[in-house]
């Protein structure tokens, strides 16, 4: 056990320590059993090429900065200690560091292997660069936290990146990975970034916090993109050029005959998806490259503000109960099926309810309010068509067809006008009341006398009726002609102010 650096110095071999006893440099040194220090309060400890026989630990000790650099170790423990600058370097693949219970201001790491941190505070930042083992991550805090480049994986296989219960006050990057897995458990953070990461299995993520961005950059995934559970992204969540590993190339054959060139009916693709479940987000935008489709799917998520329209071949999918409070609308305008379902089409990977009810809502934000009427109209209907074949009859034919939800003036005037129409026919061919004129089919003016009684019939004017009319059973057919043409009335024009009002 070695409690100062003058114990140090004489355990490898260095003889006694000169100058003020708070820095020392061993370089090139071999030990033969473990490195224990306990209790080492230094300025500056700093071990560059030393062998140990066993564990190099660092336990409850004081130092401004230690280095171990290409130290060569079955493992490096750094536990219930405080470093003001910690700087791993270049140590086996077959060592294993862990660093626990401690606080430090900066931790460096650099081309080592499995690496292990739990229960640390560090003041400014965390950087692991060149990746050569797993990095498990736990219960940490710090102000920034990187994980950046990869050195060759060779027949170790690429490393896993776990982080639980993790809190950056500022940003954190992954850069430039090719990782086995990226597991992301209860995550707080400013920002969380993605910048060329090639992940061997989906991204999972649950819980991340972030209070102003989330954005992944160039990630690549074999099949599925990811999912995120129960997170909150109080920012905007940007997707950018998330693709599929490329497929290999066929080799040619072994008499050398070249591989057929891939048929111009081959399927295209199928999209990539990265699920936001359960999750809270303010803004979610999304960018796919040419021929590599994406699909950003919200389950029983929320859109606090808005989904941009997606660049290139890239599809927003709603599921569940999830909402949408706007949707980035351009300059599509409404006013016909063609223009909603092209719309739709573009943004949605297919036409539903939440969709549809997404872009009313816009609508409605926007004072486009006839606009909102046709997309309110057309939810309805769906959800009429979606019903029992007896509701589906009064849902979507009555009420949608002919009553136009309350929302289409043309639907209860048009189904007036027809109503008087076949009235005036039954009146016409059916020769009553006999008053009305000629019993000829072609006389217009039978017909036309025909239609004006149809007219009054429907509209109650109840002026200028053959006298043959005027019995109890025509009374009794007029009321019940004018009590529809009252709603038809009643329902077209309450329809129209109501348009005009707003």
């Amino acid at each position: 056990m070695i409690n100062n650096l003058s114990a140090l110095a004489d355990a490898v071999g260095m003889g006694p320590l000169t100058g003020d006893g708070r820095d020392l440099l061993v370089r090139q040194q071999d030990v033969d059993g473990p490195l224990h220090l306990d209790r080492v309060s230094a300025d500056r400890l700093e071990l560059v090429h030393v062998d140990a026989a066993g564990i190099v630990s660092v336990r409850s000790c004081v130092i401004e900065e230690l280095v171990l650099d290409h130290c060569a170790a079955d493992a490096i423990l750094v536990t219930n200690s405080r470093i003001g600058r910690l700087t791993i370097r270049n140590a086996p693949v077959n060592c294993e560091i862990s660093i626990n219970e401690s606080t430090a201001s900066v931790i460096d790491v650099h081309s080592c292997g499995p690496l292990r941190v739990n229960n640390v505070r560090v003041g400014e930042s965390v950087q692991i660069a060149a990746v050569r083992g797993s990095v498990r991550l736990k219960n940490v805090r710090t102000a920034a936290l990187a994980v950046r480049s990869q050195a060759t994986s060779g027949r170790r296989g690429r490393p896993d990146v776990h982080l639980e219960h993790v809190r950056v006050t500022e940003t954190l990057v992954f850069d430039d990975l090719w990782l086995a897995s990226l597991d992301l458990r209860d995550i707080d953070a400013t920002s969380v970034e993605l910048r060329r990461v090639r992940l061997d299995s989906p991204l999972k993520g649950i819980g991340v916090h972030c209070r102003d961005f989330l954005r992944i950059n160039g990630m690549v995934v074999p099949g599925e993109a990811g999912c995120l559970e129960e997170s909150d992204v109080q920012g905007v969540v940007d997707v950018k050029g998330v693709r599929r590993t490329a497929a290999a190339v066929p080799r040619p054959r072994a008499g050398g005959a070249p591989t057929r060139a891939p048929s111009d009916t081959t399927p295209p693709p199928e999209p990539l998806e990265l699920t936001l479940r359960s999750s809270t987000v303010r803004r979610v935008r999304v960018t796919a490259e040419d021929g590599a489709p994406l699909v950003v799917g919200l389950d029983n998520s929320v859109v606090t503000e808005a989904l941009s329209i997606p660049s290139g071949p890239a599809r927003f999918r709603l599921a569940g109960d999830s909402t949408v409070q706007e949707v980035d609308l351009g300059n599509a305008v409404f006013r016909r099926s063609s223009q909603v379902n092209g719309f739709l089409e573009r943004v949605f990977t297919r036409v539903t309810a939440n969709s549809l009810e997404a872009v009313r809502t816009t609508l409605a934000r926007q004072r486009r309010t006839a606009e909102a009427d046709e997309l309110y109209y057309r939810i309805r209907q769906r959800e009429a068509s979606q019903t029992p074949w007896v509701r589906r009859l009064v849902s979507h034919g009555l009420l949608g067809g002919v009553f136009g939800w309350g929302v289409r003036a043309r639907n209860p005037a048009r189904a007036l006008v027809c109503g008087i129409l076949a009235t005036a026919v039954a009146l016409r061919l059916s020769g009553a009341p006999p008053g009305l004129g000629s019993q000829r089919l072609t006389d217009l003016t039978a017909a036309g006398k025909s239609l004006v009684f149809a007219c009054a019939l429907w509209l109650n004017v109840g002026v200028g009726a053959p006298s043959e009319a005027k019995t109890y059973d025509w009374t009794a057919l007029a009321v019940c002609f004018t009590i529809g043409g009252i709603v038809f009335t009643t329902l077209t024009v309450g329809i129209v102010i109501r348009k005009l009002v707003r």
